[in-house]
C-alpha cells in the first residue's frame, strides 16, 4: 500500500505584524503608567498644600486669640489713650486707628495690615513668639504668628443689637488682624476680627 505524498508546508516570509502590535501595546501601557504617576503626584501636592494651609490657618487663629487677649488685658490694666499710631511702629502691636473717619491722619493712608509684611523693617506687627508661655513649633510651618490690635472706637454702643442705645456705659472696639508666619514661602493666612470689650 502506498501513501500519498504529503506536500511540504510553504513558509511565507514574516512581515513583523506581531512586533508592531506588541510595540503599540507597550506604548499604550507606558502612557497609562505615566498618566497614573502624574495623577498621583498631583494628588500628593494637593494634599500637602491643604496640610500647609490648615497649619497656617491654625497659626493665624492662635494669633487672633492672642491679640484679643492682649486687648482685654490692656483694658483691664487701664487703657492708655496715647497708644502709638501708624507713624510710630511699636513692638507691642496695639495702635490707635487713625486712617479713616473725622480724626483721620493723612500720614496713615492705609490700614496697618496693608503696610510692610510681618517681620519686615517698619512693620506694625507684633511677633507672638515674644509672648511668654505659648509654645510654637520652630521646625515647621506652624511658627508663632504675628498680630496687630487697633483701637477703632472708645465710644461704641455695648449692645450691638441696638446701636442707637444712649446708655451711659460705652464699650471699646478693637480690630485684631493676625497673620501666620511664612516658612520657606509656603502657605500664609490672614484673619481679622472685631473684638468688643467694656
Amino acid at each position: 500500500m502506498t501513501c500519498p505524498a504529503t506536500p511540504l508546508p510553504v513558509f511565507r516570509p514574516q512581515r513583523g505584524a506581531a512586533l508592531i502590535i506588541a510595540m503599540i501595546l507597550l506604548l499604550v501601557m507606558s502612557l497609562l503608567a505615566v498618566a497614573s504617576l502624574r495623577g498621583t503626584l498631583m494628588q500628593e501636592r494637593m494634599s500637602a498644600n491643604t496640610h500647609d494651609r490648615d497649619l497656617a490657618f491654625q497659626s493665624a487663629e492662635a494669633g487672633l486669640r492672642m491679640g484679643e487677649q492682649q486687648a482685654e488685658n490692656w483694658v483691664r490694666n487701664g487703657a492708655d489713650p496715647d497708644w502709638p499710631d501708624c507713624r510710630n511702629p511699636d513692638a507691642g502691636g496695639l495702635y490707635r486707628h487713625r486712617n479713616t473717619g473725622p480724626n483721620a491722619d493723612p500720614q496713615c493712608p492705609q490700614p496697618l495690615w496693608e503696610g510692610p509684611a510681618p517681620g519686615d523693617n517698619g512693620a506694625f506687627w507684633r511677633d507672638a513668639a515674644n509672648d511668654a508661655g505659648v509654645p510654637f513649633n520652630n521646625e515647621g510651618l506652624s511658627l508663632a504668628p504675628f498680630y496687630i490690635v487697633e483701637l477703632i472706637s472708645n465710644q461704641a454702643p455695648c449692645n450691638i443689637n441696638n446701636p442707637d442705645d444712649d446708655a451711659p456705659i460705652r464699650c471699646r472696639r478693637f480690630r485684631v488682624t493676625a497673620s501666620s508666619r511664612r516658612a520657606n514661602g509656603r502657605a500664609q493666612v490672614v484673619l481679622q476680627s472685631i473684638y468688643a470689650t467694656q
